[in-house]
């Protein structure tokens, strides 16, 4: 330490200031604790930081969380509608096969059913259902 006061006078001396060997090591323990006090400042600056990153990844990560299982819940209830949406799809394609079936069943009869030349509703017929009130 003694050359570190030495060279502090010396540089002193260039600029015109006589300095004590007392005062010397007194300004250099001062720069060194400004220097110390500087450096625990920064690391409790960088302490501080890395503690609310740290807190606020953690906030974020619960609710990252809690929309993954908000999601997980509808994407759910959207395959049990879709379930849902084709059985209902193919119970109708069933009944509409049903329906064609029973379609091309009655066409059957009708084209089945022979002629009929003559008149459905006779005249004598027409006159009492007119007088029917």
């Amino acid at each position: 330490m003694s050359w570190v006061v030495a060279i502090l006078m010396r540089l002193a001396g260039v600029a015109g200031v006589n300095l004590s060997p007392f005062a010397a090591g007194a300004l250099f323990a001062g720069g060194l604790a400004v220097l110390a006090g500087g450096a625990a400042v920064a690391a409790g600056a960088h302490l501080y930081n890395a503690g609310f990153s740290s807190a606020d990844a953690k906030c974020e990560a619960a609710q990252v969380a809690e929309q993954n299982a908000q999601l997980q819940a509808r994407l759910a209830e959207k395959e049990r509608q879709l379930v849902f949406a084709n059985s209902l799809q193919q119970r109708d394609a069933k009944r509409a096969a049903a329906a064609e079936e029973q379609l091309k069943s009655n066409q059957g009869a009708i084209d089945a059913t022979p002629a009929n030349p003559n008149k459905c509703f006779p005249r004598d017929a027409s006159r009492r259902v007119r007088g029917v009130r």
